[in-house]
């Protein structure tokens, strides 16, 4: 058996070598944060994506998106995000519904704070993490009863390194 030293070292190494297959990276493009006319504003700052391609279906490779998400609301009324109203649409022009644990749970933003999280995305088909990727808010953030008007933030993912997300299933 190994000293216990050892074990721990090989642990750390593991992990490490792990961490960037399983981090989230800015987009390799952005078009930036879409914003009202009173200042609330939408942003896509890290995801993640991969892609398991599937040779003898093409067309229906499995592709996962994570999306870190940041709503600001500089204004004094508080809002109420609502995750599973998020969509993300893809190149062929389907609009990919969230998958993230507990979306339907609302989160609020108050007057002149932040909030960030993260969104699941999972499809077959539709969406490819070499495309780019369109991230519709509209009707998932709302200030009282009303559903804001506001524009989508399109981006294009980074890829994930050979080996780590990107496979071919046999």
């Amino acid at each position: 058996m190994a000293p216990s030293g050892v074990s721990s070292f090989v642990a750390a190494l593991g992990l490490a070598l792990l961490a960037p297959a399983c981090g989230l990276t800015p987009p390799i493009l952005n078009g930036g944060a879409a914003v009202t006319m009173d200042g609330i504003s939408v942003a896509v700052l890290r995801q993640s994506c991969s892609e398991t391609v599937q040779p003898k279906q093409p067309g229906n490779d499995l592709v996962e998106a994570i999306v870190e998400v940041q709503v600001t609301n500089p204004t004094a009324t508080p809002l109420a995000i609502r995750r599973d109203g998020f969509r993300l649409g893809a190149a062929d022009g389907s609009a990919i519904r969230t998958s993230t644990w507990f979306a339907s749970d609302p989160l609020t933003v108050g007057a002149g704070q932040s909030q960030t999280f993260a969104l699941r995305f999972m499809s077959r088909g539709g969406l490819s993490c070499w495309k780019e990727m369109e991230l519709r808010a509209a009707p998932a953030i709302t200030r009282g009863t009303a559903s804001l008007k506001i524009g989508s933030v399109r981006f294009t993912p980074s890829h994930a390194l050979p080996g780590y997300g990107t496979q071919t299933a046999h």
